[in-house]
């Protein structure tokens, strides 16, 4: 049996898709906001890598959110998925790219429509403080991951209100994401 450590952003859409990964594992799940913090990500990815390191192989689901996330897990037999950020798991380098060319926007999962505010507020942003980080932004795209976007109406209505960000929801399915958790469970073995 396989552990997935994975960032709690993940959470619904690994949910979605674990029948469908062809193998087993249990899941060990960290905070949304952690990324904001690389000693606390760092002690976070620590613990629970030693916690897991008797299972056959460890595959972890996070983006590059520590500049020495690959050093970190070196010492153990685990895969970090391919991405650079939770964004890049949900939605291919090409078609960021291909979004980008119409400007600057910020991105959200359901994993961050529920853990925007937390993740704010791990930042120290404020309302006003928000709105200036954010300024530069044209928008969001709400990454509909799960084909539920009413069901974060509320999450994005507030978010909105917060940011001043207008929402785009842009439709995606689940193949990317899976493909990458697939090829870093094959590297491993491989």
């Amino acid at each position: 049996m396989y552990a997935i450590i994975a960032c709690g952003v993940f959470k619904d859409e690994l949910e979605s898709i674990s029948k469908d990964l062809g193998f087993s594992f249990e899941v060990h799940y960290l905070g949304a906001g952690l990324h904001v913090d690389f000693d606390k990500i760092k002690k976070a990815l620590v613990t629970e890598l030693e916690n897991c390191k008797d299972y056959e192989g460890i595959i972890v689901l996070y983006g590059e959110c520590h500049p020495k996330i690959r050093e970190i897990l070196a010492p153990y037999k685990a895969a970090l998925i391919d991405c650079q950020n939770c964004v890049d798991a949900f939605i291919t380098r090409k078609d960021m790219e291909k979004r980008a060319s119409c400007g600057l926007f910020f991105y959200l999962s359901p994993g961050w429509a529920k853990a925007w505010r937390e993740i704010f507020d791990a930042l120290g942003w404020s309302q006003e403080e928000a709105r200036l980080q954010l300024g530069a932004f044209k928008g969001a795209f709400f990454l509909d991951t799960l084909g539920n976007a009413l069901d974060y109406e509320q999450n994005l209505l507030e978010f909105f209100d917060y940011t001043l960000l207008s929402i785009e929801v842009v439709p995606v399915d689940l193949d990317h994401f899976k493909s990458l958790i697939l090829r870093a469970k094959n590297e491993m073995e491989g």
